[in-house]
């Protein structure tokens, strides 16, 4: 039996109406490599359920995030009900049962609306829909009860969230503010994908090579930051599942003239400032996509 890398693995399993089980791709992990598994996957399921017989990679979702009047949809079956003028007033919209909810705790959300903390009496909202086109189209044009809304993607601050510009973890790229690139390969002072190998004979470009000299910018190993054995990895990973305590923040250094601060203190915050700024949209390429395997 093969046996998969450390980063090849599933989270959360749903059994549809239908009876089928589907289970999600780890962010970092994609269908087609799980399936490069299929005959272990199968093996692992039928210790649960005898009759699965095969698996299939499912659809890729995109996930998007809207900021809706909070008093609109506060109550009872609030987010049903949006979801469903959503998919009424945007032609061939569908959105992934159960996906919708608001991006911060309800109680929060609650908390500042009664106090009156709530900036313009708006939260946020976030869902998923099938198909970076989909994503695409509501990027672009999106009306909700009648209203031109604008959505972005949704990309989450995990703690094993890898950068791909720093290459630090904890947050997605978008949302980087160091101004100097560092390499997941070497921690050179570039960006990954500009990586090249120095051997003549060799010359990859953005790619791990045996030829390479690889210095791990997060634990210091001779290893890629995505590597199996980075012990920074492994904490990180154990900390997004919620296996081990995040470690307690250092001190932060004097803040640089003209850094932004506000993105790592309210995430909700800056988004929905973003949001209201009618600023241009994140690029396409950054849709946080979702693959799932799917078993009949």
């Amino acid at each position: 039996m093969k046996v998969a890398p450390a980063h090849v693995r599933t989270e959360g399993f749903k059994i549809s109406g239908r009876g089928r089980l589907s289970t999600t791709a780890r962010q970092g992990t994609s269908a087609a490599i799980l399936l490069r598994f299929r005959k272990e996957i199968i093996e692992a399921a039928r210790r649960a359920d005898n009759a699965i017989i095969n698996v299939v990679a499912n659809e890729t979702w995109a996930e998007l995030k809207i900021l809706v009047p909070y008093r609109q949809y506060r109550e009872g079956n609030g987010l049903g009900e949006l979801q469903e003028q959503i998919e009424a007033e945007n032609a061939g919209v569908i959105i992934l049962p159960f996906s919708m909810r608001w991006m911060q705790s309800k109680r929060v959300i609650e908390e500042h609306f009664q106090s009156g903390k709530l900036p313009q009496g708006a939260a946020l909202v976030v869902f998923k829909v099938p198909g970076k086109e989909a994503g695409k189209k509501l990027l672009s044009e999106m009306w909700v009860a009648g209203n031109k809304l604008r959505a972005l993607p949704f990309i989450p601050n995990r703690a094993d969230t890898l950068c791909g510009a720093c290459s630090q973890r904890g947050h997605a790229e978008v949302r980087c503010q160091e101004r100097a690139p560092t390499c997941a390969i070497c921690a050179g002072p570039h960006r990954t994908d500009a990586h090249k190998c120095e051997v003549a004979t060799c010359g990859k470009i953005g790619r791990v090579c045996p030829d390479a000299m690889m210095n791990c910018p997060n634990c210091g190993g001779g290893h890629p930051a995505q590597d199996a054995r980075c012990k920074a990895k492994r904490e990180a990973i154990g900390i997004a599942r919620g296996d081990r305590p995040a470690a307690q923040p250092r001190s932060q250094p004097e803040e640089r003239q003209g850094a932004p601060s506000s993105g790592t203190q309210d995430p909700a915050r800056d988004a929905a400032r973003e949001l209201r700024s009618g600023g241009t949209p994140a690029p396409a390429a950054a849709d946080r996509t979702e693959d799932t395997v799917e078993s009949d």
